[in-house]
């Protein structure tokens, strides 16, 4: 086996493809390509809701920030340690805070720190208007 996908990965491969979502995927790219489809106000909408699940969450705000193109960036601190899985964990709660009808979350991760870069939104046929939010979470804990 040329790479393992996970530690006791035996297979090397999977059991299926995920075409079946590619409509889903396709959908909100081009949403995300929509004139003027990010909305207004981002600390305004979604703030509110990612600040109870933060409290809950046992991260705190270092920085919030709604950056040029309309995305909100919040720079969280951890207290304690985590490994990459608590911090995905809980950051996934707190998501749920902001969460529209469709998500993507990317996690990258550079030295101490853990980001996730967020698109999300409510496509055509909703209560609203079809309209988007963009956020980078990352999470910072001690070295």
């Amino acid at each position: 086996m040329t790479s393992r996908r996970w530690d006791t990965d035996e297979r090397g491969h999977g059991i299926a493809d995920a075409r079946g979502s590619l409509s889903s995927i396709k959908e909100l790219a081009e949403l995300a390509e929509s004139r003027d489809w990010v909305a207004e106000d981002p600390e305004a909408h979604l703030l509110p809701g990612l600040r109870e699940r933060i409290d809950m969450s046992g991260l705190s705000i270092a920085s919030v920030e709604v950056e040029p193109g309309g995305s909100l960036h919040l720079r969280l601190t951890s207290a304690t340690k985590q490994s990459r899985r608590e911090i995905r964990q809980s950051v996934w709660s707190i998501l749920g805070g902001a969460a529209e009808l469709t998500t993507l979350v990317r996690e990258t991760q550079h030295g101490d720190s853990v980001s996730f870069d967020v698109v999300t939104g409510i496509p055509p046929g909703g209560r609203f208007a079809t309209h988007g939010h963009t956020l980078r979470i990352e999470v910072e804990q001690p070295a």
